[in-house]
Formats: C-alpha cells, structure tokens, sequence
C-alpha cells in the first residue's frame, strides 16, 4: 500500500510529530511505501519528498508589525493555502498514493488540500492530536482557562476573548478560519477521524461530527526502554511545559504542604521534586518555588534532550501529570508506563483512561493542591504499591499500547475507507 504522511512540521517538536515519525517507521516496516507532504523548516530532518514542502512561515514575525500586506498574507495562508493545494496536487500525480493520512495541518498546509484528494479521489484519515477541528483556539483554553464557549460554531468569541495568544489580530484570524471552514464543509471530505482518546472523540460527537465517522485509536509506544527499578530513588518527576494549563504550580504547592504537613514533612527530607521542562511560566515558577521552598525540595533542571528525560523516569519513584486543560492521549504517561513507572495525573481529559486510579496509578482533582498532596503522601508512604502499579503500568503498554495491536486496528480503518470510497467512486 502506498500511504501519504501529512503533518505541519517534520521534526521533533510535539507529539503529532513523534506519533508521525514512529508511524512512518512502522509502516515501512511492514512493507507499505510511504510518502510525506509537510512545510520546510530549519530545523526539519531530511526527507526525499521535501521538494513538494510547502514554504517556511513563521506567524509570530509576520504579525509583530501587523499591516494590510502581512494581515493579508497570514489570513491567506492560514484559511485557504494555494500552495499547499498546488503542491500536493503534483505529488499525487507523480506518488500516485493509495490513502492520505493527515496530522496536524492547521494554520501552516490548512484544509486546502482536501480538495486535492477529492478531484483525484484519493481517501482521507484524520487523526485529531489536539481540538482543531471544533475549537478555534485548538485546546479548548482562553487565558489559561478551559473555555467553551464558541459551542454551536459561535465563533464570535475569539476575539472577544482573546483566547489566541491574548492577541485581538490572532484570536480574529482563528475565528475566521473556524468559519471558512465549516462554510467550506470541511468535515464532509474526510472519509474517517480517528480520536487517539474516547475523550477527544467524545467531545467531537458533542460538537457536531457524526459518531459513525469517528473511531478511537489510541497512540502506541514501541521504545523497548528497559525498566527503572526506583530501589533508590530520592525524588518524584514533572516532565513537560512550564504553562499555566500543565498545573505546574498546582503541583509545587503540593508538594510544599507535604513539606509542612507535620509528621510526613520527614518524607521529603528523603525526597525532592525535580522539575524538567522550559516555557512561558519557567522564571515566575522558579521565582515562586524560590520564595516558599525554605527546605530545597524543589529543584528545576530546564531543558532536557529526550534521553535525558527518559533517564530521569528511569530513575524516579512516579511521575506527576497534573494538567488543568483536556489532555488528549499524553504521551508522558505512555513513557512513563514503558518505564515501569506509575502517574499520578488529573481526573480531566484522556488521562483517567491511560491511569484508571490506583492500578497504574492515581487521580486526583484538577487544581486542587490538597488532593494532590495525599496523593504524593500516599505514594511516597507505600514504596510497595507504587512498585505494584508501575508494573501494571510496563504490562499495560507492552501488552496494549505496542505497535502490532496499532498497526491492525489502523489497517482495519484503513481498509474500511478505501473500500467504501471505492464504492462511493463507482
């Protein structure tokens, strides 16, 4: 089968990215010749397809000295890109691709390219790595805040809100592109969503796609990385961005009530938080963590490279995932679980899926920081059952989330579509 990978970026920037390079490398395997349509960048690996990439834009510049040429320019590209359409055209012609497959392409490739597939009649899957398709902000965040509030498609709320990047000129251009593509009837050209979560996908059907055109296929993980065995282990671990929706703070004052909490304030003099991860938050958590942490407990080790990170999960006792916005399928719980390692997460988006509290870990309440402090102390005090859990937790990924048990279930909808497109097409 001859397969075409899409996605904006073709490097190591996010988990559409490593859900799209450990796809690639799987289907190759399995004999499928695969192809990919993405936008240059400078930091992209190399590719043999590259010379059908769209062109590099960064929004961000275009939109610091905002006037008609660049507004232009950015609403054109970001609604309804010409090139990408005109581009993708050439590589069917010249690939002759069995199905698409698409990533992200929001904002950089855009929808365009339906239309592509359509005249060549070509058929579509759509995996769905955050809320594109039905929030115009894409997460279902406002000022770090869940916000919910362009349900029944009243896209007049981004720029009331703000909610792109506070930014009136972004949060327009993110309205607009809502409208032009529901006007456009984009949902109607993809032959099947997949929805790495039964929350995203549940969430979708609340918003208008069709149950019967969207199925859950959860994110797989085949990195053998052995297990850590945590005997020693001295500190607790966040891996992720430092933003306000991570509830990175939440988690430091958690962790400080522990610290204070009496006669389990002796736990943390064996053990630390460490924090790894940089963003928009980092100087104002360290600042903060700084101000409150009188016994050292906390300590921020900024960016790490992957490696680095899967270390540090090695060698942790459990790891803390306590997002305040609707995580989809995160692939920090998976590593962990490869790792032999159990989560404490949130009761909020897909995450209670990946936990189911106390089997592979445990959930607590989204920004309430007492909760998450009996969790830790629960944790920390039952060496044991943490033990138990992230052995749960390394069956449940090898057993549920490797390749093999993704490759069939992929196949199985790829095969459905290109059937009933052919039906469709006769």
């Amino acid at each position: 089968m001859k397969i075409l990978l899409i996605n904006n970026f073709y490097y190591n920037r996010g988990g559409d990215c490593t859900y799209l390079f450990s796809l690639k490398e799987l289907l190759e395997k399995k004999g499928h010749t695969v192809s990919v349509f993405s936008m240059h960048h400078p930091l992209n690996f190399d590719n043999e397809y590259s010379k059908y990439f769209v062109d590099y834009i960064n929004y961000d510049d275009e939109v610091k000295d905002i006037n008609i040429a660049s507004g232009t320019k950015v609403l054109k590209r970001t609604i309804f890109s010409l090139e990408a359409r005109e581009k993708i055209e050439r590589l069917l012609k010249e690939e002759k691709p069995d199905i698409a497959h698409l990533q992200n392409i929001h904002h950089h490739i855009t929808p365009s390219i339906f239309f592509a597939f359509k005249k060549y009649k070509i058929p579509v899957v759509w995996t769905l790595h955050d809320y594109s398709i039905i929030c115009p902000n894409t997460s279902f965040l406002s000022h770090g805040r869940i916000c919910e509030k362009c349900k029944k498609r009243k896209y007049f709320w981004p720029p009331i809100e703000k909610c792109k990047k506070e930014s009136f000129s972004a949060s327009t251009m993110a309205g607009l592109e809502a409208v032009s593509h529901y006007v456009a009837g984009v949902s109607q050209l993809v032959n099947m969503f997949i929805a790495p979560s039964e929350f995203l996908r549940g969430k979708c059907i609340e918003y208008g796609i069709k149950e019967e055109n969207i199925k859950c296929l959860h994110y797989f993980i085949d990195k053998r990385f052995p297990p850590g065995t945590g005997e020693n282990s001295d500190y607790f671990l966040y891996a992720g961005r430092l933003s306000r929706e991570k509830g990175v703070k939440t988690l430091i004052d958690a962790t400080l009530k522990v610290s204070l909490n009496g006669k389990d304030a002796n736990i943390l003099k064996k053990y630390k938080l460490k924090i790894v991860g940089a963003g928009p938050l980092h100087e104002e958590l360290v600042s903060y963590a700084r101000s409150k942490d009188k016994n050292n407990i906390i300590e921020f080790l900024g960016h790490k490279r992957h490696e680095e990170v899967i270390d540090l999960i090695r060698g942790c006792r459990f790891t803390v995932v306590p997002s305040e916005w609707y995580e989809n399928y995160p692939f920090a719980i998976m590593e962990s679980f490869i790792c032999g390692k159990p989560v404490i997460g949130t009761k909020f988006g897909g995450i209670p899926e990946l936990i189911t509290n106390t089997v592979r870990g445990l959930i607590f309440k989204h920004g309430n920081s007492d909760d998450l402090c009996a969790t830790i102390k629960y944790l920390l005090n039952n060496p044991d059952l943490a033990e138990e859990m992230g052995r749960n937790a390394r069956t449940f990924a090898l057993e549920e989330l490797n390749g093999e048990k993704h490759y069939e279930k992929l196949m199985e909808i790829y095969e459905f579509v290109m059937h009933k497109n052919r039906t469709h097409s006769t």
